[in-house]
C-alpha cells in the first residue's frame, strides 16, 4: 500500500491548491453512482447475508447486530423490503434480549448461540432508524412500534447523565463507567427520534452530542476524534485507558462521525451539522501530509498504523463532498469508481469495506437523499 506515495502526496498538494479561497465550491454532484449502488447491493446480498438472514462477516467469523442494522438500513434505501423482513425477523428471534435492546454478538456454531448478550448502541439506534424508515416506506406500523419499543429500552439501559441532560453510552456494559463512543451518536436519526418518542428528549441529545463533538475536539493538540471516551459527571473527558481493548486513537469506530455528521446536514439541514464540527480541514491537512488516510491514528494525528482500508475514504466521502467538493470527486474518481470496487464488492472478507464505500457514495452522490422513505422528518 506504500507503493506510489510520492504521486499521491502531487495529487494531494494539487487538490489542495483547488480548495484555496478563490476556488469555484460546485454544488454536490448528480447521481452518478446509482447503477453501481444497485449492483453493490445485489452482489452484498449474495456474498453477505444469508438465507437464514444473518449477516456474515468472514473475515472475523461473526455476526453482529452492527451487520443487521448496516443490512436494515441499505435494504430500506435500497426499498428492498423482502431483504428487510428477512434480516429483521432473524435479528428478532436471535439477538432481541427481554429488556428491548439487541445482543451484539452471535455465532452460527454449535447450531447457533449469542456470543456475547452485551449491547452495541450505534447498532441499536441504526436498527431502529431503519425501522421507522421502513414503517414509512412499506406502510407498516408494526415497525414503528418496535421502534418505539427500542427507543425507551435505549434510554432507560444505556443513558449517562450530563448536567444538561442524558446522552446514550456505548452499551448497556459502559453506563457504570460513562464510557461514550462518538461515532455512536447518529446523529442524522435523532429528529426522528424525538417525533416517535417524545419524552425521550432526543434533540437535546442531538445538541449534547455536538457539544460532546466539539469539546473533545477543541482540546489543545487534539485534531481528531477517538473512538472511544470517559466522560466523568461533570461532563469533563477523562482517559479510556485501562478499560479493557477499548481504543482511544482514531481507527474504525471514530471514522465513522464524519459520515453520521454530513448525514444530518443533507437530511436535516441542521446549522450545527452542516458548519463542520468535526473538522473535515483536519482530514484534509492528513490527506496532503500522508498522501492517504491510513487505518489509525492518534488523535493529534500521529501515525499509528502503516495499513489502509477504503472504507475510511467511504466513511468521509459525503463530509469531503460538502465542505470540499474537488477533493471528494477526485477521491472517487480514483478510489471509489465502479472499476475500483467491484473486486471488493464480491469479497466475502471485505465486509467492512463492502458496506462503508456503499453508505459514502450513497450519501455523496445524493442517492439516499432522493428516497422518500429516507427523509428522517415525520
Amino acid at each position: 500500500m506504500m507503493q506510489g506515495k510520492n504521486h499521491w502526496v502531487l495529487f494531494f498538494c494539487m487538490l489542495m491548491l483547488m480548495v484555496m479561497p478563490g476556488c469555484t465550491r460546485d454544488a454536490l454532484p448528480q447521481n452518478p453512482t446509482a447503477a453501481f449502488l444497485d449492483e453493490a447491493w445485489v452482489a452484498y446480498k449474495g456474498v453477505f447475508i444469508k438465507p437464514e438472514g444473518y449477516v456474515w462477516d468472514q473475515a472475523r467469523r461473526e455476526v453482529t447486530s452492527e451487520g443487521q442494522s448496516y443490512a436494515l438500513l441499505r435494504a430500506v434505501w435500497m426499498e428492498d423490503r423482502a431483504t428487510f423482513d428477512l434480516v429483521f425477523n432473524w435479528t428478532e428471534a436471535h439477538l432481541a434480549r427481554p429488556d428491548g435492546l439487541y445482543s451484539w454478538q452471535w455465532t452460527p456454531d454449535d447450531g447457533g448461540r449469542v456470543i456475547d448478550a452485551n449491547t452495541a448502541t450505534d447498532a441499536d439506534q441504526d436498527i431502529t432508524f431503519a425501522l421507522i424508515l421502513a414503517s414509512r416506506a412499506f406502510q407498516e406500523p408494526a415497525y414503528l412500534e418496535r421502534a418505539r419499543t427500542l427507543l425507551t429500552a435505549i434510554r432507560l439501559h444505556t443513558g449517562i447523565m450530563l448536567p444538561a441532560g442524558w446522552i446514550p453510552g456505548a452499551g448497556n456494559w459502559a453506563v457504570a463507567e460513562r464510557i461514550i463512543n462518538f461515532s455512536y451518536f447518529t446523529f442524522y436519526a435523532y429528529p426522528a427520534f424525538a417525533s416517535v418518542d417524545p419524552n425521550g428528549e432526543w434533540l437535546g441529545v442531538r445538541e449534547r452530542a455536538y457539544d460532546l463533538l466539539s469539546q473533545f475536539l477543541s482540546t489543545p493538540g487534539v485534531l481528531l476524534p477517538a473512538d472511544f471516551a470517559v466522560i466523568d459527571e461533570a461532563g469533563a473527558f477523562m482517559p479510556v485507558a485501562g478499560k479493557g481493548k477499548l481504543s482511544d486513537s482514531f481507527s474504525f469506530d471514530a471514522m465513522r462521525i464524519y459520515w453520521r455528521v454530513a448525514l444530518d446536514c443533507l437530511l436535516n439541514h441542521h446549522l450545527r451539522a452542516c458548519s463542520d464540527p468535526s473538522r473535515t480541514r483536519n482530514i484534509v491537512d492528513i490527506l496532503a501530509r500522508d498522501g492517504t488516510i491510513y487505518s489509525r491514528y492518534s488523535v493529534t494525528s500521529k501515525k499509528e498504523s502503516n495499513d489502509t482500508s477504503v472504507s475510511f475514504l467511504g466513511s468521509l466521502m459525503p463530509s469531503l463532498g460538502l465542505a470540499y467538493p474537488q477533493i471528494a470527486k477526485a477521491l472517487v474518481d480514483k478510489e471509489l469508481s465502479p472499476e475500483k470496487l467491484r473486486p471488493i464488492i464480491r469479497n466475502p472478507d471485505r465486509y467492512y469495506d463492502n458496506n462503508w464505500t456503499w453508505f459514502g457514495l450513497a450519501a455523496w452522490s445524493g442517492f439516499i437523499t432522493s428516497k422518500i422513505s429516507a427523509k428522517s422528518e415525520p
